[in-house]
């Protein structure tokens, strides 16, 4: 997550690497390479650069390997204008316009970023289908012993493991359909040019959007510089699959108390103080990760409020929460998948 406490303190308890490395300057210039990259192709398919110039434009793009742009970010509020520069460098005027013309900063930007939401959408969907089977394991081990049902935290009436367990893994599933929209939210290009209009370069930036696209593998809409719809949408979903990480995670604290007892975890963390005690470590960082990105959510919909054709205060709201939310929901989610195969005991055995 972007907080170097958190990571360097605490190591992989709110974090997750794997997701991290997703966001991280390798991968994501990486992405915005193939968006240059397909740009290039699709202004020599329509003919506004020859072949040859694309051809060398090409070369300079895919045996590109820097991911320092810092400073340029530090001086231009984002990444791109330092890469197309880096780019262009050496380059004769033919190949150096057949690099980025007619696309802007943000169509790089967002279009990349849609390419990492999608993989990380594939690492999320991974776990959640893990945890969907860790469940059904539970459930038909331990399903059938007697549970008090609880109702506002007071016993309600007798019942069964299944009752609670069942429930976990239904919400799951849940999340994990939803996941196709989510996806869909999200996997879009962004084609817009300098000001939306999707006009340039010479009229042709309809047909060009389509190319780039179809390469990219994403779909194609309307301009969506201004309608941050799809961003805080796939936000909207990291909170549902959070959420669900925390009320799990909750249960299992709750279900582990001494006087209790409903569940027997192996493993646990230990206390400096108190060496008798077996902390649900797993199941607090659930509810602590939940609670975390329910509150970035918060954030991440004041990006909704564009002014004008672009805003750089509010798109810069994105890069700050999407990242840290899909992390953590990637780190609940790997928390979950761990507790519940730790799982000895649920209910009380007859």
């Amino acid at each position: 997550m972007t907080n170097s406490f958190l990571r360097s303190v605490f190591g992989d308890l709110h974090s997750d690497r794997e997701i991290a490395a997703e966001f991280g300057a390798p991968a994501f210039t990486k992405r915005m390479l193939r968006f240059e990259a397909a740009w290039t192709r699709a202004l020599a398919a329509e003919g506004l650069v020859s072949s040859e110039d694309a051809a060398v434009s090409l070369r300079a793009i895919e045996s590109f390997d820097q991911y320092d742009f810092a400073e340029g970010s530090l001086s231009d509020g984002v990444p791109v204008p330092a890469l197309v520069r880096a780019l262009r460098s050496g380059l004769e005027e033919g190949p150096s316009k057949a690099i980025h013309t007619g696309a802007t900063s943000q169509d790089v930007v967002d279009t990349a970023m849609a390419l990492t939401l999608v993989r990380v959408t594939e690492l999320l969907r991974k776990h959640l289908e893990d945890l969907v089977r860790a469940l059904d394991g539970v459930s038909r081990q331990f399903g059938a012993h007697p549970l008090m049902a609880r109702t506002r935290m007071q016993a309600a009436l007798p019942a069964t493991a299944e009752l609670r367990i069942n429930a976990w893994q239904q919400a799951v599933e849940e999340q994990l359909k939803r996941s196709d929209d989510a996806l869909a939210e999200i996997a879009v290009a962004q084609v817009g040019g300098p000001i939306g209009l999707r006009e340039a370069p010479d009229g042709k930036g309809a047909a060009i959007a389509e190319r780039v696209s179809r390469e990219l593998g994403l779909e194609l809409t309307g301009v969506w510089h201004t309608d941050r719809s799809g961003p805080v949408s796939f936000g909207h979903w990291l909170t549902l699959v959070c959420g669900i990480m925390g009320k799990i995670g909750q249960d299992i604290a709750l279900m582990a108390q001494q006087g209790i007892s409903e569940i027997e975890l192996s493993g646990g963390g230990g206390s400096s103080a108190m060496p008798h005690k077996q902390n649900p470590i797993s199941a607090e960082a659930m509810v602590t990760l939940a609670r975390y990105v329910a509150v970035q959510q918060g954030a991440l919909a004041q990006a909704m409020v564009h002014e004008q054709e672009r805003s750089g205060a509010a798109w810069a709201l994105e890069w700050m929460t999407l990242p840290a939310m899909a992390e953590a929901t990637g780190a609940a989610l790997r928390h979950g998948v761990t507790v519940v195969n730790r799982i000895e005991r649920v209910g009380v055995e007859e």
